[in-house]
């Protein structure tokens, strides 16, 4: 399927403010952006419209766009969500069967975890560490989860890289947390699955914190 030139400017501009080219409270101009993206207003001015209805960039009447900037309290909203939707997918996950596709898909993931831990790779780890999480929520089949998972996960992007930075040894915790819980889930033990999501994203929150 052709890509449109909204489509595009969507995701070139979302992969600036996901990665290093912007910082949270940034300002923007649709000029600036027209020739860092080298399109027209019309195709911008879409994807600016749509990132701001996600909650990655903000119009401020009077002074215009920026990146937005989340406050501690908004983000632990944000781990809080997480907890009440992944420990309801981990639980239904543990009570079904598992195709041989689907344990291949994680163990190829743990891996390229395990690679970008040993790296000290905080940009892969954390872009591998999302997948895996977002495709629990795939395996699932919920819509509604995999989309709110997508939009909670866009948000907590750059979050998550500065949890990194704070607790050096979160990599290998976090690495070891999903090994644990993958191993759960397929061993088909809910409850111990749910409470090792539960601290694995609490772990990073009380992090944020503090």
């Amino acid at each position: 399927m052709k890509t449109t030139l909204k489509e595009k400017a969507y995701a070139e501009l979302k992969n600036l403010i996901l990665g290093s080219e912007f910082e949270p409270g940034d300002y923007m101009t649709e000029r600036m952006l027209e020739e860092k993206l080298s399109m027209s207003r019309t195709p911008i001015r879409s994807a600016l419209e749509r990132l701001e209805s996600e909650g990655l960039v903000r119009y401020t009447p009077n002074k215009g766009l920026f990146v937005a900037d989340f406050s501690v309290q908004r983000a632990v909203d944000f781990y809080d969500i997480r907890v009440a939707l992944e420990t309801h997918v981990v639980r239904k996950l543990s009570a079904r069967a598992w195709s041989e596709d689907e344990r291949a898909w994680f163990r190829d993931n743990l891996a390229r975890q395990k690679a970008f831990m040993e790296q000290n790779d905080n940009a892969g780890f954390t872009a591998a560490d999302s997948a895996f999480h977002l495709q629990l929520a795939k395996c699932h089949e919920n819509v509604e989860i995999i989309q709110s998972m997508e939009n909670l996960q866009d948000k907590l992007y750059r979050i998550a890289i500065r949890v990194l930075r704070k607790d050096t040894t979160r990599i290998r915790f976090s690495y070891e947390d999903h090994v644990r819980i993958f191993e759960l889930i397929v061993a088909g033990r809910p409850d111990e699955a749910a409470a090792a999501m539960t601290d694995h994203l609490e772990y990073g929150k009380r992090i944020l914190i503090h």
